[in-house]
């Protein structure tokens, strides 16, 4: 069971529903409305006076340029506007022109917020370090009266916090469940919607497969989405097979010239169907694609949100008694062979001889500890090196040097 830990965490964010019932009843199965009688329960999290700040001081994502704003409006014929922002000589965005786009009834969408946003960060990575499947997010403002997107269907589950104003979702029931990436992008209709209206502090839970679209009224909206981007079944058994073809020359030969033509050799056919089966009946092999899968996770590059710079100045000084700490946020994946340990976290790993695998199974288990505590046969000098190794990295922080 899932304990509500602290601020920004899927408890936080569900609070009256435990993640035990969200998990039992809606994950994956139906939408789910949250209202929070508080109007300031996001207080901690960008607001409508943010999004000019967000817009013309941050940067979007170097390697996904595209992917950082966009402006978007449903017209009265049913087709979709779409506008990338423009930018000044300088290279910043034109905020200008997104004024007066917003004005014309343009929705605003600062994508990769939590690339830009200190607290959208550490929304993700709690709610990461809790549902342990990758998680983003994007900001969306639209003016009154007024419709972004058209009705469409998410690949993705997503979790919308409405931030200021009001925004009326309508949601049809999926006609494929829980469709993979492919569909994406194929036009929807709604049937039999149901209305959800959402105010201030509200949170709603849509699965990926519903049919939705998203309307303002009298007030404008601004609404944080946060993707659930789900490692599924489907992608397990895809990286086993991609594991198999490294070690099984069958299934790396071509297909024969024929196979346009005709059906294809039965007996061959058979025999690869044999390897598959025996293949995926190794667990060994389904670990090793499990586990690659866990990398994927850890190996986020979402800034940690540590005191790093507070925490090297405190190198110097480290001492036994000295206290360090691990965000429950950041998650870690320990690894160990014969011959070595390695613990990996956020984009980044710290590699060493077996005998350190203890200590750092103890760092992946507790948030906080003195340096001292660290089992295994460490010498105090052994310690202390560890630690300075795994703060540098970006795991730890040094707090103080007393409890």
């Amino acid at each position: 069971m899932l304990a509500r830990a602290s601020e920004f965490d899927l408890g936080w964010l569900l609070d009256p529903v435990t993640p035990t019932e969200f998990f039992d009843e809606y994950y994956e199965v139906a939408p789910l409305l949250v209202n929070h009688t508080q109007g300031g329960y996001f207080a901690g999290l960008p607001d409508l006076d943010s999004v000019d700040e967000l817009l013309s001081t941050t940067v979007a994502s170097r390697r996904q340029p595209a992917d950082g704003e966009r402006l978007i409006r449903t017209e009265p014929d049913g087709s979709l506007s779409s506008q990338s922002l423009r930018t000044t000589a300088s290279s910043a965005s034109d905020i200008q022109a997104v004024y007066r786009s917003y004005h014309d009834g343009f929705t605003v969408v600062v994508n990769q917020v939590h690339r830009r946003s200190a607290s959208v960060g550490r929304l993700c990575r709690q709610v990461q370090s809790n549902v342990h499947h990758p998680v983003g997010a994007n900001l969306y403002l639209t003016p009154a009266h007024a419709q972004g997107f058209l009705p469409h269907t998410d690949t993705h589950d997503v979790f919308v916090l409405q931030l200021h104003g009001e925004k009326e979702w309508h949601i049809s029931n999926p006609s494929v469940e829980l469709p993979l990436a492919r569909r994406r992008g194929s036009k929807q209709t709604l049937s039999d919607a149901q209305t959800y209206k959402l105010v201030p502090g509200d949170v709603l839970y849509l699965p990926r497969g519903f049919p939705h679209e998203a309307v303002t009224g009298s007030s404008s909206s601004l609404h944080l989405t946060l993707g659930i981007y789900a490692f599924r079944w489907y992608d397990l058994i895809a990286d086993a097979l991609r594991l198999l073809g490294d070690e099984d020359v069958m299934l790396r030969r071509a297909l024969p010239r024929e196979y346009v033509d005709e059906p294809l050799e039965s007996q061959h056919l058979a025999e690869l169907v044999r390897r598959l089966t025996v293949a995926m009946s190794d667990h060994a092999l389904i670990e090793r694609a499990r586990e690659g899968l866990a990398s994927r996770l850890v190996a986020g590059d979402v800034a940690t949100g540590l005191s790093r710079f507070r925490s090297l100045d405190a190198l110097a000084g480290l001492t036994d008694a000295s206290v360090v700490a691990r965000s429950p946020e950041l998650l870690c994946l320990l690894r160990l062979s014969p011959d070595q340990a390695t613990i990996e976290f956020a984009g980044n790993f710290v590699t060493g001889p077996r005998r350190v695998g203890a200590a750092l199974q103890f760092v992946a288990q507790n948030e906080r500890f003195a340096v001292g505590e660290l089992p295994g046969s460490l010498s105090s000098e052994d310690r202390l090196d560890l630690v300075k190794r795994l703060v540098s990295e970006g795991l730890l922080e040094v707090l103080h040097d007393e409890r």
